[in-house]
């Protein structure tokens, strides 16, 4: 383990024990990585969660491979309100030594979630969701809007994100790149400790080319799983394979949450 990597990994490692027995309270559990369903933190509650992401371009062995890592921490203003904080850092490895960063931090964001309504009052439930980061070091910007759509079916949760972003960077030219996603996923819950699943994501950009800008598709899908081994405590997890030619080969994400109080 490099240097770097140990502070965090003592942080988490302490963070873990702390919020392992703050609560037996249900934590806002989620049955996706990528997609959002229909949930906020209950007012006054606070949540702890680490998310931790690994990415290979190709399956070659000298493939460039990325990891990201970020602690948020999320508090309900009110029963349909929340919002949360995050601390995002990144790492890169390649082939060539300038295109490898360690491990830094990357970036700082705030995010905020509000219902409009209780579970299964109307025929579809509905989030709004909205997100604004800084990027560390840079002059540069992002704003993201999300409508959640969910419904429940028994057992089985459908729930479907539209998403739309821009990148502002600040200099001599502003530029603002506009972006458009999606997040989709389905999951069945076999018993109150495991929900089993599958979801997909993407992102819509313009890439610069000789000719003009093309309109560049990353997407991905995969099977999802979820477990709460306790009522203060849950494991969300994602394998994502690359579905279109802009996108990595290989993705994973690791989501753990722990309810505070």
């Amino acid at each position: 383990m490099s240097p770097t990597v140990k502070p965090l990994a003592a942080l988490a490692v302490a963070s873990l024990t702390l919020a392992a027995g703050a609560s037996s309270a249900r934590a806002d559990r989620r049955a996706f990585t990528r997609t959002y369903e229909y949930m906020t933190m209950p007012e006054g509650e606070t949540e702890l969660e680490f998310h931790s992401g690994q990415s290979r371009a190709t399956l070659d062995g000298a493939s460039p491979q990325s990891f990201d890592f970020a602690i948020e921490v999320e508090h309900g203003i009110t029963d349909r309100w929340d919002i949360s904080l995050y601390h995002v850092f990144e790492q890169t490895d390649a082939p060539l030594a300038a295109d490898s960063q360690a491990l830094h931090f990357a970036e700082l964001k705030v995010e905020s979630r509000y219902r409009f309504s209780e579970r299964g009052d109307l025929p579809v439930d509905i989030v709004a969701y909205g997100e604004l980061v800084k990027v560390f070091g840079e002059r540069a910007y992002e704003g993201e809007a999300k409508l959640i759509l969910a419904r429940d079916f028994d057992r089985l949760t459908a729930a479907v994100n539209l998403i739309g972003a821009v990148e502002l960077e600040l200099g001599d030219e502003t530029k603002a790149e506009p972006e458009y996603g999606w997040a989709a996923g389905l999951t069945y819950e076999v018993h109150p400790e495991i929900k089993l699943g599958a979801e997909t994501w993407g992102a819509i950009t313009e890439d610069e080319t000789a000719s003009g800008e093309d309109l560049q598709v990353a997407g991905w899908a995969g099977p999802a799983v979820s477990w709460a081994p306790s009522s203060g405590l849950w494991m969300t997890s994602t394998l994502g394979l690359g579905v279109t030619d802009a996108a990595d080969d290989v993705v994973f994400r690791l989501l753990i949450g722990m309810h505070l109080r």
